[in-house]
């Protein structure tokens, strides 16, 4: 009886070992056949075979490894599954396993669903552990709008030490750097920035709408202090500033009117179309001003 107890568990342990060493075998076959095709960029079948590996040390009560579900994750992204992509190169991550371009796929696809913290996060892993890689510069120029996104100055304005020399006619960037400036009340750069805008891009509304409105008060308020002055000291010399004056008043209305009249090319709106008025009637254009004047009365 003992003899046979023996032999019935010698049965079940061996019957064990054997079932144990079938996944085990087949997953090592599976690694080896995954290598090929991932290498290969075969990323629909590369996930197929990842995905049975981690089902196949799911039955065996085991997690596949770090490099197995990051592959997965890569895998995933390439054959249009987002949300595989995710999951799969975050359980990675929480094996410590990542790389450049999972911190990449992870920054893209937490854009696509909205959810800017985890976008920040992966962001700043990349700059962080890839300072020179092949999309850094992309990252910290998305890094810095999601900075401005998420109200956070203090780390954008630092960051933009490592932007400055990526601004020069990058519209984007520099609309960003526009929009920061303007948010922390420093009106002193914004004309600069404006121009700088307006030569990288020439149909930005953001530059237009600034240099317009810009030089149209630069004139207008000299317009004023020149004519209050006159007719207080009614003298010779107070017409001749006054003529002189003028000058650089016009000139101004005529540049402010080039912004304008390109604004209203691209969009005509009423608040364009005012200015416009404004302009003609300093200019003593009525037929103009008219003209302008009902257009900004249009719904």
């Amino acid at each position: 009886m003992m003899k046979t107890a023996q032999t019935t568990l010698s049965v079940i342990l061996l019957l064990a070992i054997v079932a144990g060493c079938g996944p085990a075998r087949r997953i090592t076959a599976l690694h080896e056949e995954v290598e090929a095709e991932y290498n290969a960029g075969n990323y629909r079948i590369a996930l197929e075979l990842y995905e049975e590996i981690i089902e196949l040390e799911k039955s065996r009560n085991r997690e596949a490894d770090g490099e197995t579900w990051y592959r997965a994750g890569i895998s995933a992204w390439e054959t249009g599954h987002r949300n595989k992509a995710i999951e799969y190169l975050v359980q990675a991550g929480r094996k410590d396993t990542s790389g450049e371009r999972g911190y990449y796929i992870l920054a893209t696809a937490y854009r696509e669903i909205d959810n800017l913290s985890l976008e920040i996060t992966n962001l700043e892993n990349y700059i962080d552990n890839y300072p020179g890689g092949d999309k850094a510069d992309e990252m910290r120029i998305r890094l810095f709008d999601t900075y401005l996104e998420s109200n956070n100055t203090d780390r954008a304005l630092e960051l933009w030490e490592d932007l400055e020399e990526l601004a020069p006619g990058n519209a984007g960037l520099l609309e960003s750097w526009y929009e920061l400036n303007r948010h922390l009340g420093r009106d002193g750069k914004l004309k600069d920035i404006a121009r700088d805008l307006y030569n990288a891009d020439n149909t930005n509304l953001t530059a237009l709408e600034y240099l317009g409105d810009h030089y149209f008060w630069l004139a207008e308020n000299r317009y004023q202090e020149e004519f209050t002055a006159y007719e207080q000291n009614q003298t010779r010399a107070q017409y001749r500033q006054l003529l002189n004056a003028l000058e650089t008043i016009n000139e101004n209305f005529r540049i402010s009117r080039r912004y304008f009249e390109k604004l209203w090319e691209i969009d005509p709106r009423p608040s364009y179309a005012e200015y416009l008025r404004n302009i003609y009637l300093r200019f003593g254009n009525e037929e103009r001003a008219e003209y302008y004047h009902r257009r900004s009365l249009e719904p």
